[in-house]
């Protein structure tokens, strides 16, 4: 398991989907070539899944852009230093067309390769993660512990990571998090 903690901006969900990305397209980022550990890519193709805090404010408008290829994500012009172009390129999608491998019904991206991306949210119930078997889950923020629970059980099989990015709760969040604390502490 890995978590990535930090405060607001901190890039804990870029760093993340970067993770998920490189995992599951083999393609590792120039400024990381010499120091990525290789054996995290012999196992592909593999089926991910992404975990937000809800489908329509958190997966739409904030996480989709983050991989699509096309999309400028970051302060300033696009190209400047300060940010990057979506996580998932073009050649890592099925029929190289966004539009193509990402099934609007079942929320998943397949890849060129056969591997997929699979996204949920804290919004469903428990109960709608439960099946199928993931080498990586990702959640995006503290997670309710029955789907931490439930998704960890999907990576048995497969010797799966688990990664957790989220701002540490505190009294003032009124956000009960004392499980994650046991769970990752």
């Amino acid at each position: 398991e890995l978590l990535i903690s930090g405060g607001n901006r901190s890039s804990k969900t870029d760093t993340a989907l970067a993770e998920v990305a490189i995992q599951a397209t083999g393609i590792v980022p120039y400024s990381l070539q010499d120091i990525y550990p290789k054996e995290k890519l012999l196992r592909r193709p593999i089926r991910a899944r992404v975990v937000v805090a809800s489908l329509t404010d958190t997966l739409e408008p904030v996480i989709k852009p983050k991989l699509q290829w096309w999309k400028w994500n970051g302060p300033g012009e696009p190209g400047s230093v300060r940010g990057h172009w979506g996580w998932i390129p073009r050649t890592a999608l099925q029929y190289g067309d966004w539009t193509k491998a990402y099934s609007e019904k079942y929320r998943t991206l397949h890849l060129a390769d056969g591997g997929s991306i699979q996204f949920n949210s804290y919004d469903q119930e428990r109960e709608n993660l439960a099946g199928g078997s993931f080498h990586l889950t990702m959640f995006d923020e503290l997670p309710p512990k029955g789907h931490y629970t439930e998704c960890k059980l999907r990576l048995l099989d497969t010797g799966g990571q688990l990664i957790t990015a989220m701002t540490p709760p505190t009294e003032a969040s009124g956000i009960s998090a004392s499980w994650i604390y046991d769970a990752l502490y």
